[in-house]
């Protein structure tokens, strides 16, 4: 070792230097001294302006941009002037990983600083939680003075997570001028166990952030379905596993084995596994993997790609790829590709077979992105023939075009010809007659005037993520996403779309009018639109504001879209309040807010969505484990200089030991929400606590009573602790879902009925600007609070109180009138006279289709009450008043139980659509939606909810008050009890 690393080295006592080394590596066995020795020898890569490479203990959050960046204080970053890469301390758990020592950050170094877009890299030695590697320790290794003979590592020691005998070392190294972090892991069996284990990185997409792609026969972008009971039928060999974003900044990795011609596992947008071939180790047993992480600039597979083909002719002696190049035209003229919206190339070999471009049977390699010039490049094999397939808007744009390639170092294709886009600008302005202002935050939405065929081809992301028509952006990506577009600015300037006529969309919320244009477009149109009209209405009462409890952003390890896009989106639509719910890490958009000079019309609370990932709990009746759900809480202080920016790890703990562990991070008084009840499992995760432990909202919540029963009062952090049932508040409507709406209302009236006193909230559960609508639904707080100067500890105790309706549209004011008391929703219990009466009164805007509102009492409907002011031939949808229901007034009496006894009652009010039909399929104690009542958009504009579902698609326009606890005698409130 020289002198000038050996002050770095002793930066703390667990990074002392190995004094001696295995002269095999750890193969044989950790004894606390062995190393294993540098992964791919075999690369040699050189660079103008070569930098030594470093490692370093960071004493403050790194300064890698992105909200994916998490590197903190005393995790480990090592840096070449290439890449910059962040390991996180054996003590940081984060992720799937029970323990640090995984990759957090991987990001290029360059002028434009990009910004990292990796959620996690780890190690695993099988596909159990017991088969992760957990870190206990971690020590330097670096040598040289001058780039061509240094190297900067960071060593990582531990065990499986079950198995202390079972030792895994894993080394990162970094040398000069390398694009990407060498990694070899070496696995030892000391058990007196023979084990089938299957050494491996996983690769944390997480849904919705990356694309993962892998080359091989119908793959590519895309994967066999991954069923965790039924692995072997995804489990694929390849050359390498690469992936690229949605969003800005444009990056693509890439993972090439190299002590083993090809990797083996699975492809899966959420969870990629790659690794050496399953094998039986037996007692004294090693394993070794060596591998080489790239990360590249630039949008497109084909940049990480490419180096992954150079990698594999470096380290395996594969001949070099050859570089192909062209340009993408429209009649001579160069394609604008819109960072790939309007233009990318797939290559792949065809497949066998009559028709040699079916998904299935053709072999990707690559997907190149044109320059704004329209030209292109790309690495392939040599010696191969190749077909490459134009894309635009999520659709072949063009027949394919066969080409071959020899052993010709560049092949230029020349010009590829496809249809060019058109381009549509637009304003949207606040009040007739006015220009669009720079402030005004609006979205865009196109809809084809023709739906296509049910039978025709979708748009996708090659095969993934469907259901966008017309497709103007990744769905997970920045604005346009999807068929959608924001501006902060009032105006959407030359905005690329494929030809085609459409109706054109302006709105800014529930609670603003809509307008809309049609338009033909033609390949190179250039339409200017007329501005669209938005303007905003008085349809929330004074003193209240709207808020969204359940939103994501690119902090997400499953969400993408960048922070300012995400901003904006709030802005758009005419939301106030919003908690900031990333899942696992504390986030604030202070900085975005400041920069957009938002802060009075926009007040964001940090927050954070405890998601468990690792399965653990065992239920009866399941063969796997399971997680326990998700769970929101705010308000929290963040803390860059701790893991995940405050929040405690989640992984194998009960919700009251989450509770137990938020209480320290909490601000100011907490609120504890259960999100999402019944969710639906994911990868053999269940999303919703209450599906997890198999709860029936029919069977009572006391000690025996089932084994979901003893669960919810479960004290598992101590006498002292949290019970798993001590939420604040449960979502009540997440989401567009009528289905899920139905089971957690279900879930809902259960719980009040046996005095479980929880406020109801509806959220949106948004990660995306596509396809799911921020504030649809939202909440409306009442109470005295205004968006420029709303008190946060007062705003959130009108939460826990339940002083809030539900909304996706309609607006209620419910009262309880009595002898000049006025009664408002909320967990208090009232004593009320003989005389008091309900006071109803219905709003929204006119494009918002209403029909009935519905008194319900201890879960029935007791009273049905028809809106004829809502009646379809009286509303304009793109009229510029508020609809409202004249006060309707109605005694209480009558509509509380008195047989065989008055018994205390909880009431709410909702308001909007007709309920949908329901019936319990499966005896869950849920109800199932009958397939004809799940809202889309229907084929005419003439429908009354084309609009709606255009603005919001999926959703059910409905408003719910939180209860009215009455009190029949004056005593203690007494709950009514289950049927």
């Amino acid at each position: 070792m020289t002198t000038r690393y050996a002050a770095a080295a002793v930066v703390s006592a667990t990074l002392a230097l190995a004094s001696g080394c295995h002269k095999e590596g750890c193969v044989g066995g950790d004894d606390g001294t062995c190393l294993p020795p540098s992964a791919c020898t075999g690369l040699q890569y050189s660079c103008a302006n070569p930098s030594l490479p470093t490692v370093s203990l960071l004493s403050a959050p790194t300064s890698i941009k992105g909200p994916k960046a998490r590197g903190t204080k005393d995790d480990y970053l090592l840096q070449n002037g290439v890449v910059r890469v962040v390991l996180d301390a054996p003590s940081h758990a984060s992720g799937l990983a029970p323990s640090g020592g995984s990759i957090i950050d991987l990001a290029p170094v360059s002028p434009q600083d990009t910004g990292d877009q990796i959620n996690q890299i780890y190690q695993a030695a099988g596909l159990l939680p017991r088969d992760a590697v957990h870190y206990d320790s971690a020590q330097f290794d670096m040598h040289g003075e001058t780039p061509a003979d240094s190297y900067a590592a960071v060593v990582f020691r531990g065990h499986l997570e079950a198995d202390t005998k079972v030792t895994v070392v894993t080394r990162y190294e970094l040398r000069a001028c390398e694009p990407g972090v060498r990694v070899r892991s070496d696995l030892y069996n000391g058990s007196s166990e023979q084990n089938t284990l299957y050494l491996a990185d996983g690769m944390f997409w997480g849904d919705n952030a990356m694309l993962p792609f892998v080359p091989g026969p119908g793959l590519g972008f895309r994967a066999p379905e991954l069923n965790l009971r039924r692995v072997d039928e995804a489990w694929r060999e390849w050359p390498f596993v690469a992936a690229r974003t949605q969003a800005t900044p444009d990056l693509s990795y890439a993972i090439v084995p190299c002590d083993h011609p090809q990797a083996a596992g699975f492809n899966n947008p959420t969870l990629t596994a790659s690794g050496v071939p399953l094998a039986t180790t037996l007692p004294g047993d090693g394993i070794h993997f060596e591998r080489f992480i790239l990360v590249k600039s630039e949008p497109g597979i084909a940049p990480a790609a490419g180096e992954a083909l150079q990698v594999r002719a470096m380290v395996h002696g594969e001949p070099a790829p050859v570089t192909v190049t062209g340009r993408v035209v429209s009649e001579g003229v160069p394609i604008n590709s819109g960072s790939g919206r309007a233009a990318s190339l797939l290559f792949y070999e065809p497949g066998f077979g009559p028709d040699p471009d079916d998904p299935a049977r053709r072999k990707p390699w690559s997907e190149a992105v044109p320059g704004s010039d329209g030209h292109f490049t790309v690495q392939l094999p040599p010696d191969r023939s190749y077909r490459v397939q134009p894309y635009a808007f999520g659709l072949p744009a063009a027949p394919p075009t066969s080409f071959a390639v020899g052993k010709t170092d560049v092949v230029d294709l020349g010009d590829i010809t496809m249809q060019a886009s058109a381009l549509l600008t637009v304003g949207v302005a606040t009040a007739p007659g006015q220009p669009p202002q720079m402030t005004t935050y609006a979205e865009l939405i196109l809809v084809p005037v023709t739906p296509s065929p049910v039978d025709g081809p979708a748009p996708s992301m090659y095969g993934l993520f469907p259901g966008c028509e017309p497709m103007l952006g990744p769905p997970h990506g920045s604005s346009p996403a999807c068929n959608r577009a924001i501006t902060s600015m009032g105006q959407f300037n030359k905005l690329l779309i494929p030809p085609g006529h459409y109706y054109v969309y302006a709105t800014r919320g529930p609670f603003a009018t809509i307008d809309r244009a049609e338009i033909a477009v033609g390949p190179g149109s250039d339409v200017t639109l007329p501005p669209l009209v938005v303007e905003s209405l008085p349809v929330v009462p004074d003193g209240a504001v709207s808020g969204d409890f359940h939103v994501h952003g690119a902090g997400s390890f499953d969400s993408s879209i960048p922070d300012q896009d995400r901003v904006v989106s709030f802005l758009a639509a005419g939301v106030d309040v919003v908690v900031a719910s990333d899942h696992d890490v504390v986030t604030t958009y202070k900085d975005t807010i400041l920069s957009l000079g938002a802060q009075t019309r926009l007040t964001v609370i940090p927050g954070v969505e405890q998601t468990p990932n690792i399965p653990w709990l065992a239920v009866p009746g399941n063969d796997l484990p399971t997680t326990v759900g998700h769970f929101n809480f705010w308000p929290l202080q963040p803390d860059a200089f701790a893991p995940r920016n405050g929040a405690p790890w989640d992984e194998l703990r009960e919700p009251g030991q989450m509770m137990d562990d938020i209480e320290p991070v909490f601000s100011s008084a907490g609120v504890r929400q259960l999100n999402h009840p019944f969710s639906e499992t994911k990868l053999g995760r269940d999303q919703g606590f209450m599906r997890a432990i198999k709860y029936d909202p029919r069977t009572r919540i006391v000690p025996g009573a089932s084994f979901a029963a003893d669960v919810l009062l479960s004290r598992p952090g101590g006498p002292s602790g949290h019970m798993n049932v001590d939420w604040d508040v449960q979502e009540v409507m997440t989401g567009a879902s009528v289905a899920n709406w139905l089971r957690y209302r279900a879930l809902w009236f259960s719980m009040l009925s046996q005095g479980f006193l929880r406020a109801g909230t509806a959220n949106s559960d948004t990660h995306s600007l596509g396809l799911e609508q921020i504030g649809y639904p939202r909440n409306i707080v009442f109470g005295g609070h205004y968006r420029d100067m709303l008190d946060v500890e007062r705003f959130n105790m009108d939460v826990l109180r339940g002083h809030m309706q539900g909304t996706n549209g309609p607006v209620l004011d419910v009262s309880i009138e009595d002898e000049g008391t006025v009664y408002r929703p909320g967990l208090d219990a009232i004593t009320v006279s003989p005389n008091a009466q309900l006071v109803i009164v219905v709003s929204a805007a006119p494009w918002i289709p209403v029909t009935e509102a519905r008194v319900i009492v201890n879960g029935v409907v007791v009273q049905p009450i028809g809106l004829d002011e809502f009646a379809p031939e009286k509303v304009d949808h793109f009229g510029t008043a508020v609809i409202q229901t004249k006060r309707r007034t109605f005694p209480l009496a009558n509509m509380l139980p008195t047989t065989p006894k008055p018994i205390d009652s909880w009431l709410i009010v909702e308001a909007g659509a007709a309920l949908p039909g329901a019936y319990d399929a499966d005896n869950d104690g849920l109800p199932d939606v009958v397939e004809s009542d799940i809202p889309r958009r229907p084929d005419s504009k003439d429908d009354p909810s084309f609009d709606y579902q255009v603005i919001a698609p999926g959703c059910l326009p409905i408003a719910f008050t939180n209860p009215f606890l009455i009190n029949v005698d004056g005593g203690p409130w007494q709950a009514p009890g289950l049927p």
